[in-house]
């Protein structure tokens, strides 16, 4: 089958950008890397009794993957920002790491995860999920207000947002709002919106050889095309034209050729 996307109902939608599947996984390739977009995920195995529910905390850097075996997965993808509620521990102590979601959630995670598998269909297990969510969600959040304003700021234009023009408006210190910001998120604000303007790139990449990178360097936001280049190679491990003829079918896995 195709990928499936669910999107959840508020409360949850103020927090998870989307619920998603996969049968079988892959094709063609064992392993891909993945790419950093500013948010989380927890990530369900269905085909495996003894695999673990996972979190991916935010990365600032690319990493592989393995499925050669072509799993069976679903996955909860929360915007920037959006899985402190659930996981109830600073954002920045999962930077770009993967931590068994039963460290943060008990024996809440297995009972989950064997529901999931004993479940028949995708809407049944989607509600499983969202149930799950919603008894993690115990009373109504409050980000900083701060957070939330710089977030929408950055993805809007991440390529004209400083750390001085957001503290301007929102009447914070430089090292307040850092620190803030970062155990929300996970990312400095710095690395958050260099993030975000790479995701910004990814979209305007046409699939095909003949494409003039100075141009998408200065729509992208970029100064000049070394400077985008640099950054292109920092957050996806390669050139832009090795991208480009990866056979990218999901933005942000690479698949890897042995």
């Amino acid at each position: 089958m195709n990928g499936l996307r669910h999107v959840p109902r508020a409360p949850l939608s103020d927090h998870v950008e989307c619920l998603w599947a996969y049968e079988a996984y892959g094709r063609g390739h064992a392993r891909e890397r993945v790419l950093p977009n500013g948010g989380s995920e927890i990530v369900f195995v269905l085909d495996d009794a003894r695999a673990r529910p996972v979190v991916c905390g935010a990365y600032s850097e690319s990493f592989v993957i393995e499925i050669a075996r072509r799993p069976t997965l679903l996955g909860v993808h929360f915007k920037p920002g959006g899985a402190l509620p659930f996981h109830k521990v600073p954002a920045d102590e999962l930077l770009n790491k993967h931590v068994a979601l039963d460290a943060l959630w008990g024996g809440l995670a297995s009972e989950i995860a064997e529901r999931l598998h004993d479940a028949k269909t995708w809407p049944a297990r989607f509600r499983i999920v969202e149930t799950a969510l919603l008894a993690r969600l115990t009373k109504p959040p409050t980000p900083h207000p701060a957070v939330v304003f710089a977030v929408n700021a950055i993805q809007s234009a991440p390529h004209t947002q400083t750390i001085g023009r957001l503290t301007e408006r929102i009447g914070l210190s430089p090292r307040r709002f850092i620190e803030v910001f970062t155990g929300t998120v996970g990312l400095t604000p710095k690395v958050f919106a260099r993030v975000r303007r790479f995701q910004r790139v990814l979209t305007l990449i046409d699939r095909n050889e003949d494409i003039d990178w100075a141009d998408v360097a200065v729509a992208g936001g970029y100064y000049d095309q070394a400077h985008f280049i640099h950054d292109f190679r920092a957050f996806s491990g390669i050139n832009p034209t090795a991208y480009v003829r990866a056979d990218v079918r999901e933005r942000n896995h690479v698949p890897l050729r042995d």
